[in-house]
């Protein structure tokens, strides 16, 4: 049977199997995917553009966009993976796993997956073969420069000088080869996270030291300026194992731009 990538230009697509079927978001041939058999069908598609204090914008894909493809596959294909965020535990210190409740602070972009994940898991009966995911951040140089690690990589691949905000606190950050290697795998609903915290502005410095780029030289920090997180927690996902290690998320990272600066 043939597995389906729904947003071929997401970050998650990139890392999926090549033989995977891999299609654009917009304007689906709704005939096509509903004639077929799918082994999983993978939602990657979605409107992540945090910056914008929209809510009908994210609403309009997260939830009921969102919505209608999973309800049009959902009797064709053995399961779906539908994506949703671990910042719905945003206003969490420490921990997070599945028997927590949601803890997050308001916006438009939590609240259309809130809405989603909710629908899901309340309707269970409904989407048997639905599963949520809720992945910890993750950041690839298919990253756009809205995003804090999209402008870095920018800096790095094309030696630019860049401004951004406040990097000193801890995050879980993982790559988005770990996600799609998790998602694969994934029979149940699941928080996608390395279990352990990272100092953001170590694993910034780290990445420009190896490529032997001065931090200094192309950082200005502008905390003032540039607020990429207004609301920072230490929050991680709940493991007594490391998931994925620092070393691996740095050998990911560094690949995924070794290979842009060759091309």
């Amino acid at each position: 049977m043939k597995n389906l990538i729904i947003g071929n230009t997401s970050q998650l697509s990139y890392y999926f199997p090549d033989d995977y079927i891999k299609i654009s978001s917009r304007n689906i041939d709704k005939k096509f995917i509903t004639s077929q058999n799918w082994d999983r069908v993978y939602i990657c598609f979605g409107e992540s553009r945090k910056f914008i204090d929209d809510i009908r914008m994210h609403d309009d894909v997260n939830f009921y966009y969102t919505l209608e493809i999973i309800n049009l596959l959902k009797n064709n294909s053995k399961s779906i993976i539908v994506y949703s965020t671990c910042e719905l535990w945003n206003q969490v210190d420490g921990k997070i796993d599945l028997s927590m409740n949601f803890n997050f602070y308001s916006t438009p972009y939590l609240q259309s997956k809130y809405r989603l994940s909710k629908h899901i898991i309340s309707n269970k009966s409904e989407y048997f073969n639905v599963f949520v995911l809720y992945p910890f951040n993750f950041n690839s140089t298919y990253r756009n420069e809205d995003f804090l690690f999209g402008k870095i990589f920018n800096s790095i691949i094309n030696k630019k000088i860049i401004e951004i905000g406040n990097t000193y606190f801890y995050r879980d950050i993982i790559h988005p080869k770990f996600v799609v290697d998790k998602s694969i795998k994934a029979f149940e609903n699941e928080i996608i996270g390395s279990g352990r915290l990272i100092f953001v502005n170590d694993f910034i410095r780290d990445i420009y030291k190896y490529f032997k780029m001065d931090y200094n030289q192309y950082i200005i920090e502008n905390i003032s300026k540039y607020k990429e997180y207004e609301k920072v927690k230490e929050y991680y996902y709940n493991s007594n194992i490391c998931q994925y290690s620092y070393d691996d998320l740095l050998s990911d990272t560094i690949l995924d731009i070794e290979k842009k600066i060759i091309i």
